[in-house]
């Protein structure tokens, strides 16, 4: 081989390798100018900015819900009046003071009124050696106060009546009364339902005095 081919096949390697390295250094400057043109864009400032928001919402959401908790609690415990029974038989009640017909509970005026008291003998053919009787206001929960004693002892504290009915077993015979401790304003108004004739009494009392019921068994 002559000595002008030799060297020609000697030079093709570093012709080579000269123009690898020329691609290489313009590639990598077409690539920082590519990268000097385009915006910065942080992709960790939206993922932080997610996580500040979902903590945000669940925060909302548990404050909504005990509020909507405590809104629901405040509805059910919320204390309610029934309205004033005005039909006939209500009517009828308060003029003879007494019904068979009216439910126990029943509210007959919007506002106490001064009721003379009166007491009762009630006759009856109740088995039971007890029943039940049920007292409450009829009128406005005013802070009227009453007892109730059998045969002249007390068989609990004093209490203030309302609108929802109290219940107490009490001897089928004997004396009930219901004694007035405590006059709220307008009176010491109540009924009380014996269940031994089904029965419902409107009474009125003073306070330190009282209506005797007299139960007698036929």
């Amino acid at each position: 081989m002559s000595n002008n081919n030799q060297k020609q096949f000697s030079d093709r390697p570093e012709n080579k390798v000269n123009m690898d390295v020329n691609n290489s250094e313009e590639l990598l400057a077409r690539s920082s100018k590519e990268s000097e043109s385009k915006p910065f864009v942080d992709v960790t400032e939206p993922a932080l900015k997610k996580g500040v928001k979902t903590k945000a919402d669940k925060k909302l959401k548990a404050t909504g819900l005990v509020l909507a908790g405590l809104f629901v609690a405040s509805i059910f415990f919320m204390p309610t009046s029934p309205s004033v029974n005005t039909t006939e038989e209500a009517i009828e009640a308060l003029e003879n003071r007494m019904s068979t017909q009216l439910p126990i509970g029943v509210r007959l005026l919007s506002k106490d009124k001064n009721l003379a008291g009166q007491d009762l003998t009630i006759t009856h053919s109740s088995l039971p050696d007890e029943n039940k009787i049920h007292i409450w206001d009829y009128a406005a929960e005013d802070g009227d106060y009453v007892q109730i004693l059998v045969d002249g002892v007390a068989i609990c504290e004093p209490f203030m009546i309302k609108n929802k009915p109290v219940v107490f077993t009490v001897p089928s015979t004997g004396e009930i009364q219901v004694l007035g401790v405590r006059d709220g304003g307008g009176g010491i108004t109540y009924a009380v339902h014996y269940d031994v004739n089904g029965t419902t009494y409107f009474n009125g009392t003073d306070v330190g005095n009282g209506n005797l019921y007299t139960l007698i068994r036929e």
